[in-house]
């Protein structure tokens, strides 16, 4: 299964948590195109906003593709809060990193219940998505972005 990260799960001590994807495998850098980041619920669990993808014409996202064993999917909903309707895999088309030709079929996760204001991401979750985005290498101008995003 391909799966797009743009948010903590980035982070690749997060997504292979063994009560997430195990299996994943990195294989590219890609563009979501015509959405922008945003933080568009509070989660109550664990007291931070948490990040999503919303339409936006013109924007950019930038994450990676992990390749995952189809038998974890049900550990990654979970994770994702499938069940309690946090979030809902959505399939999306992303854009292979220098290769605007190289459309690929993913499945992500979005929000739900978008809330009307930013829901501020706490430091710790932030530096999920910065560390991940580190580490892949995505430009230095969206890594920029994200570390100026304003935390709890």
């Amino acid at each position: 299964m391909l799966y797009f990260a743009y948010g903590s799960n980035m982070d690749w001590e997060r997504i292979t948590d063994r009560d997430r994807a195990p299996s994943a495998q990195f294989l590219l850098r890609a563009t979501l195109p015509d959405y922008k980041l945003a933080f568009a619920r509070w989660s109550q669990k664990q007291q931070t906003g948490t990040a999503d993808v919303v339409m936006c014409p013109g924007g950019i996202v930038w994450g990676v593709v992990f390749d995952i064993d189809p038998a974890e999917k049900l550990k990654l909903d979970a994770a994702e809060g499938v069940n309690s309707q946090a979030y809902r895999p959505e399939p999306v088309i992303v854009l292979a990193e220098n290769d605007a030709t190289r459309p690929l079929r993913v499945l992500t996760y979005v929000v739900c219940q978008k809330a009307e204001a930013h829901q501020p991401p706490a430091s710790w979750y932030l530096n999920h998505i910065v560390k991940g985005a580190i580490r892949w290498e995505l430009p230095a101008e969206y890594c920029a972005e994200i570390e100026r995003i304003e935390t709890l």
